[in-house]
């Protein structure tokens, strides 16, 4: 979560909500993308990040695998 108000880095119009996860930068609401990182023994964790992180399998290591 962000702690302090700041706008979006990507939209610039919007107040921050959170911080990517990959390179920390402040989102909105609307920019933000979000992963579902399951851990295989039923647990797991939604992950934000900003669209450039998003895309990047160095990054969101979701992408280096194919879905079933």
């Amino acid at each position: 979560m962000i702690d302090e108000e700041t706008d979006c880095h990507f939209c610039a119009e919007v107040r921050a909500v959170v911080a990517c996860f990959g390179c920390g930068i402040p989102l909105c609401n609307l920019c933000v993308k979000l992963e579902d990182y399951g851990f295989g023994c039923g647990g797991g964790q939604i992950l934000a990040f900003c669209p450039d992180c998003f895309q990047d399998p160095g990054v969101n290591t979701v992408l280096e695998y194919p879905e079933p």
